[in-house]
């Protein structure tokens, strides 16, 4: 007897260990505090805003449909990872029948919360528009060597570390669906007014639709219903800080804790020393019980949504990225750059006028820069109004000048500061290569427990700043150019040994009449970041022309080849101070 009831205890046990990893989100949030100290500062100021926003604005009654643009993203590894489009309109379906309420099994709700039982009127839809204004099915695909991913890493969000880059964050509402480790089924990212580069909700594939590779009791699709609840602003009907919590909902009984399987109701009846005969609402989406026993949301989690989207949110509601029609092309001129609104509602609707109205009067190469002579006529996007670009006159590669941003005191994680050169053409140049001077120090050490950095990423457009692509993008001990690689304070480099020299061949965008470069800071706060010695050069500079005697070798940059046999190639930049270059093919 006792043998039996150890054993039940321990399946009981276990069942519930397992059962704890249902949703991740209050691990997520901790994780992103902090990575980003600016998003624990703004989650801080949610419920307060919230509070005030529904009791101001809020009208219960309105009637106005949201629909929410979704891309999909299946990150796999293997045939089963690799789900079908079938697989996810499932779990798209899934959603929009339980915020509208609209689910077969809304009967199942008892009969006193029936009253309060909300169509929440938010729609979703995969999205026909993508970020460039092209037809979509909202579905990408990525292969990846990956077997899974980790809420630690997170490095679904991340193409260059094996999954694939979020669609406009303001625009659509990313899901990643991929292997996640550690028994986790889903994960998101609640919302604030901190710009989270992370903004999303990860999906195991296992627990993604009604069809395909779901796994009982997770297999009709209320897993994410339950995150996008959390990325709309919904904590746990238990709250978040322990037993008996406030999940900020006034609608929701007090409830001790979470639910697993599925309980008979009433269940936990005048728990939290309350009242409530009813007990639990066990089958709220916000709880944990299996996916067969969850069936609503409440009137008070619809007005918290509803304000997470006008207040949070915001983009959402301007766009128009689900017809079956991409929306007529236009352009406005946004720092220099001709931009897409994908609403149809741009000033111009010729690119062309755009261009030439915008900064798309193109140079040609050579471009040469040292910042000697203070900032150039440059453009710098710089859409938190904080620190961005500037010049110092405290450190330079060869020189006392160079171009910096201040990350050490820049606590606006995740922002983004962009120096963009100005276009251009390209046309009459058989090959083209950019050059330049980066310093960068970490702070953190990076072999403790927490560490961050900062990225540099530089793009390249082909169609005067419309669209860009990443050509070269480093972060951490691969940015590092210092030794130790870390400094616990506001850094500077101190001599030529600080600093590593860059050459990037763009020749394949020869030809490009409209061509555009720009330099990206994504600031993690945490160390100055220094770029000197901008160059843009062609194969076809004159430096032959020129006497030897007048020009002084400044470095020579192995760009190409560097094979090891005999009689191989190798490829070199012969960089000199009066700003030519010389390319020269060395047989080895």
């Amino acid at each position: 007897m006792r043998f039996n009831f150890l054993l039940s205890l321990i399946f009981i046990i276990s069942l519930q260990t397992s059962a704890q990893k249902r949703c991740s989100t209050n691990e997520h949030v901790e994780i992103l505090k902090n990575k980003y100290p600016e998003y624990e500062l703004q989650r801080e100021k949610i419920n307060f805003e919230t509070k005030n926003w529904i009791e101001n604005h809020y009208i219960s009654n309105s009637k106005s449909i949201i629909t929410i643009p979704v891309v999909v993203h299946v990150v796999w590894n293997t045939s089963a990872e690799n789900i079908s489009d079938q697989q996810v309109i499932s779990q798209i379906d899934v959603l929009n029948a339980d915020f509208r309420r609209t689910n077969i099994d809304a009967i199942m709700t008892p009969n006193v919360w029936q009253g309060i039982a909300a169509d929440t009127e938010i729609d979703f839809c995969l999205a026909t528009v993508d970020p460039n204004g092209a037809l979509t099915t909202g579905i990408t695909r990525t292969q990846t060597s990956q077997t899974s991913f980790s809420i630690q890493t997170d490095n679904m969000k991340s193409t260059a570390s094996g999954g694939i880059d979020p669609w406009d964050q303001d625009k659509y509402l990313n899901i990643w669906v991929c292997d996640l480790s550690g028994g986790i089924l889903g994960y998101a990212t609640p919302p604030s007014s901190f710009n989270n580069p992370d903004d999303g909700v990860v999906i195991g594939y296992r627990y993604f639709g009604t069809m395909g590779s779901v796994q009982a009791p997770y297999n009709k699709g209320r897993t994410c219903t339950h995150e996008v609840g959390h990325w709309l602003n919904l904590d746990h009907v238990w709250g978040n800080g322990g037993n008996c919590g406030n999940d900020n909902v006034n609608d929701t009984p007090t409830q001790e804790e979470e639910n697993y399987n599925c309980p008979a109701f009433p269940h936990n009846a005048n728990s939290c020393g309350t009242s409530n005969s009813s007990g639990d609402m066990f089958m709220n989406y916000m709880d944990y019980t299996n996916d067969g026993c969850m069936n609503l949301f409440t009137l008070g989690q619809k007005a918290r949504m509803i304000a997470a989207i006008n207040q949070y949110r915001p983009d959402l509601l301007s766009h128009n990225l689900c017809s079956t029609v991409p929306p007529v092309p236009s352009w406005n001129c946004v720092n220099g750059n001709c931009v897409d609104p994908l609403n149809g509602n741009g000033i111009y609707s010729d690119l062309s006028n755009c261009q030439a109205s915008c900064f798309c009067a193109a140079e040609t190469p050579p471009v040469s820069e040292d910042f000697q002579s203070g900032l150039p006529s440059w453009t710098i996007i710089n859409n938190d109004g904080g620190d961005t670009w500037e010049i110092t006159n405290s450190a330079g590669y060869s020189s006392t000048s160079s171009i910096y941003i201040n990350n050490a005191e820049y606590s606006a994680n995740g922002q983004y500061d962009d120096l963009v050169l100005p276009t251009l053409d390209l046309t009459s140049y058989s090959s083209i290569y950019l050059t330049f001077d980066y310093a960068y120090s970490l702070w953190t050490n990076p072999a403790s427990a927490q560490n961050w950095s900062d990225t540099l990423i530089i793009y390249v457009s082909d169609d005067c700043g419309n669209t860009w692509t990443n050509v070269w993008e480093k972060a951490g001990l691969n940015l590092v150019t210092t030794s130790p690689s870390y400094n616990g304070f506001s850094w500077t480099p101190s001599n030529n040994n600080d600093w590593k020299s860059e050459v990037i061949d763009l020749s394949s965008y020869t030809n490009q009449d409209d061509f555009a470069i720009k330099f990206r800071n994504v600031n993690q706060y945490e160390n100055n970041l220094f770029l000197d010695n901008i160059n843009l050069w062609d194969n076809n500079t004159s430096v032959n022309q020129l006497p030897l005697n007048s020009r002084k070798l400044i470095k020579v940059i192995d760009i190409l080849g560097r094979k090891k046999s005999s009689n191989s190639q190798a490829v070199y930049l012969y960089i000199y101070d009066d700003n030519t270059v010389e390319k020269k093919i060395i047989i080895k």
